[in-house]
């Protein structure tokens, strides 16, 4: 009954390790200038900077544009007549608003936010001949894409990034050997 109490007192301290919070980034260099009605877009991929869905969970997301004015500007926002000078960008991801539209993009940064509870449902998928396939599920492949369509040639984009909070719990394993060692030490303790 000793070795009993011993070996579910392991397993409760064994499994008493706090999670950690981290935050996973992955940024990308665009440096050029916005063509008018072109699209473009970044692909992320949170798996080659540190994620592991089977000990990872996504709690929180931010996406971050920096853009500069080419020609500084100020835009009359009343005058609906002469929208010539306004930046307009249409923005696209599944994971935030699907669609944002921003009439007048500045210096500085853009910015989009939401906090996630982890789920394995997929965010983009294709179908080929009639069959669905995911192709983008953050919580499985830790894959993300926002792309934009700017309507002004007056933007230059710097840098894009993608900051995901992380909250990681120990893999089950080394939890489990722990548990067993201890178990072994007080087996070996009472028969040796």
């Amino acid at each position: 009954m000793k070795l009993l109490k011993i070996f579910l007192g392991s397993l409760l301290l064994g499994s008493a390790f706090p999670t950690q919070a981290l935050i996973l980034s992955d940024i990308h260099e665009y440096n050029a200038p916005l063509i008018n009605g072109e699209s473009a877009g970044v692909n992320f991929n949170l798996v080659n900077h540190g994620y592991n869905h089977h000990t990872d969970s996504i709690i929180g997301l931010k996406l971050t544009f920096n853009f500069r004015e080419i020609v500084e500007t100020e835009e009359d926002m009343e005058n609906w007549e002469d929208m010539t000078n306004w930046e307009f960008i249409i923005f696209y991801s599944w994971i935030f608003d699907g669609r944002s539209i921003y009439a007048d993009v500045d210096t500085g940064p853009v910015e989009f936010s939401a906090s996630r509870t982890k789920t394995y449902e997929c965010q983009y998928y294709d179908y080929v001949d009639g069959d669905a396939t995911c192709l983008q599920n953050l919580d499985l492949y830790g894959e993300m894409s926002s792309w934009f369509v700017a309507y002004n040639d007056n933007l230059w984009l710097g840098e894009v990034r993608l900051d995901a909070e992380v909250n990681r719990v120990p893999e089950p394993a080394p939890v489990l050997l722990f548990g067993l060692g201890l178990l072994g030490l007080a087996v070996r303790s009472k028969y040796c």
